[in-house]
């Protein structure tokens, strides 16, 4: 068993991460209201619900990998006795 715990410094943008989630919000309502036209409220629940976070997590990974402009950052992971 090991004896060292670790630790590090997490940073994210906070304006960033504003800015994603409303584009995440409007691409979600775009596309709800556009494919589930005439479903009953817990269908358009769900779908809201399980696109929205497909699309935040997607376009976190776009701005972090591709763009180059991360949302979350790791700065640093150090060993914390």
């Amino acid at each position: 068993m090991s004896t060292h715990h670790y630790a590090g410094w997490f940073v994210f943008d906070l304006r960033l991460l504003i800015f994603v989630t409303l584009i995440s919000l409007f691409l979600t309502m775009g596309i709800v209201a556009l494919a589930f036209k005439g479903k009953k409220w817990h269908e358009y629940l769900t779908a809201f619900v399980s696109i929205f976070f497909g699309v935040l997590i997607l376009t976190v990974i776009v701005f972090n990998n591709i763009a180059g402009y991360p949302v979350f950052l790791i700065e640093q992971v150090f060993e914390f006795p």
